[in-house]
């Protein structure tokens, strides 16, 4: 294991911006948009929603991302941006605007698409970056998420099965060195992903392939899909199963890489989703010793699209969920499907509120 004085990866800033205006599980129901029912099983009193397109959030998370921990512009290398849903424009690269309304100029974006777990894929590249950053060259990556499910294509509310999508970006520095002049950092001990591609049909199922955006549908309905394919798969157990090997696999191959016992670990960080959708994939697979650190910080955010991730992660660094050289996981996953892992240790005390 590497010490903390010689080169690894350290998230050391992060910033979750959420636009002001909100919506309430409450008035969904009255609005009738869910079910009183469904919307007790959605574990989420309200969500974040927004008037401005999804890169200038990502743009807003970077910027505060990078004045909170002091970044000059030309120290950024690359930039990484992940989404689940629609940018603003058909034929066009988000990576590129977000950098360059973030004052990034000189660094090399690139998109990154894998659906949900697109903030974890996006700053596994990222921490590869800095293990293996040239001396001399910018050595920083920004890493930023964000969706919103606005308009008339996405109904943040009904259109998928037990989860509740809510608008915001995120945004995390990557670097190879612990800096903790303006903050604690998270030294990225090990991250990991497994991925089951048999399954991707999940959101296609039953349709044939579309040559332009809604083209089979005016709004996504992730239920018909679902539907169709559990039909044909003959329900959820298959999947049920594959995902909770997989995650069990996984989250395990993280704790022993990074070298730590699991009695170690005083936070687990679990993606944004509803009760009944950690309990299909993550609940069963995750070690029982590990219950009582469990966190979701769904309630007054949703499902961030690509953000839960980065945003569980900014959560860790700058609260005190975890103290001063404490060990926290990381668990996500998307569409796919794909899952990650990160095993992270919180370097410095938490910021103050404000």
């Amino acid at each position: 294991m590497r010490s903390p004085a010689e080169p690894g990866a350290f998230v050391t800033g992060s910033a979750v911006v959420l636009p002001p205006a909100t919506q309430s599980a409450q008035e969904a129901v009255r609005a009738g948009r869910i079910t009183a029912s469904e919307s007790e099983g959605l574990g989420v009193t309200r969500v974040h929603v927004a008037d401005e397109p999804a890169p200038l959030l990502a743009a807003a998370a970077a910027r505060v991302a990078a004045t909170r921990a002091g970044v000059a512009p030309e120290s950024v290398g690359h930039l990484l941006h992940a989404h689940t849903y629609y940018q603003g424009h058909d034929f066009w690269s988000p990576a590129h605007f977000v950098a360059h309304e973030a004052g990034f100029d000189s660094c090399v974006p690139m998109s990154v698409g894998q659906m949900c777990n697109g903030g974890a894929a996006a700053l596994g590249i990222a921490v590869e970056r800095a293990r293996s950053a040239a001396p001399g060259a910018p050595a920083l990556t920004v890493v930023t998420t964000a969706d919103t499910f606005g308009g008339d294509g996405f109904d943040r509310w009904g259109s998928d099965y037990d989860t509740v999508y809510g608008d915001g970006a995120t945004c995390a520095i990557v670097s190879p060195w612990a800096d903790r002049t303006n903050g604690p950092a998270l030294r990225v001990l090990a991250l990991d992903s497994r991925a089951r591609p048999q399954f991707e049909a999940m959101y296609r199922e039953g349709d044939a392939f579309g040559t332009t955006p809604h083209a089979l549908r005016a709004v996504v309905d992730v239920k018909a899909t679902k539907r169709a394919f559990f039909q044909r798969s003959g329900g959820t157990a298959e999947f049920r199963d594959a995902a909770v090997k997989t995650i069990g696999e996984l989250v395990a191959g993280v704790i022993e890489s990074a070298g730590v016992g699991i009695d170690d670990v005083a936070a687990t960080m679990l993606p944004r989703l509803s009760p009944k959708v950690l309990d299909l994939m993550y609940s069963e697979a995750i070690d029982p010793r590990l219950a009582p650190t469990l966190h979701c910080e769904r309630d007054r955010t949703g499902h961030l699209g690509a953000g839960d991730f980065l945003a569980n992660l900014d959560h860790l660094r700058r609260t005190g969920t975890v103290a001063d050289g404490q060990y926290a996981l990381v668990v996500g996953g998307g569409g796919g499907f794909t899952w990650s892992a990160a095993l992270v240790q919180k370097l410095g005390p938490p910021l103050p509120r404000t």
